[in-house]
């Protein structure tokens, strides 16, 4: 299967994207959610097709970042992946009951909780890695190392921008 759509219909796609008169019409970032939108559900869609139907990339984000930060309390590991509370909880307790992660009281704190990682946890990380670095290689295919570069700095900017503009 393939990860671009029949082109009639990602042309149209983009033609609604596009404004045809008015005031927006010379606007370049005119179309920028819908296309963020169309973005993430493609991803979402490739994921599913590529990677696993089973595991979301943000249970395998949680999953990666225990591996490389073992033991992070839930809400550092919140902050870290850019989650808010009520999502992480959701994502903590999906992934503890299918058994990927532990979560532990600290004795210290009894509010705060810890999380580990289970052996089936580090297993299914494993088996899915190689598969999420193939789904990443075919996505950014056509993009040299300068255009990934630029485009994933340009999105890091357009998130600070935001979260500048939300915290004041």
């Amino acid at each position: 299967m393939s990860l671009q759509e029949k082109p009639d219909e990602s042309q149209h796609v983009l033609n609604l994207l596009s404004p045809h008169s008015g005031s927006d019409a010379g606007d370049p970032t005119w179309g920028f959610m819908p296309r963020l939108r169309r973005l993430t559900q493609m991803y979402t869609a490739a994921w599913v097709t590529y990677v696993s139907a089973d595991v979301t990339s943000t249970q395998f984000g949680m999953l990666s970042a225990l591996d490389t930060l073992p033991g992070q309390d839930q809400k550092t590991l919140a902050q870290n992946l850019s989650m808010d509370k009520s999502s992480t909880a959701d994502v903590v307790n999906r992934l503890s009951r299918r058994g990927h992660i532990r979560a532990l009281r600290d004795p210290d704190d009894s509010r705060r909780k810890i999380l580990l990682l289970t052996p089936d946890g580090k297993a299914s990380l494993e088996e899915l890695r190689p598969l999420v670095h193939g789904l990443r290689s075919r996505v950014f295919a056509e993009f040299g190392e300068a255009e990934r570069t630029e485009f994933l700095d340009g999105m890091s900017r357009l998130i600070h921008r935001l979260e500048g503009m939300t915290e004041q």
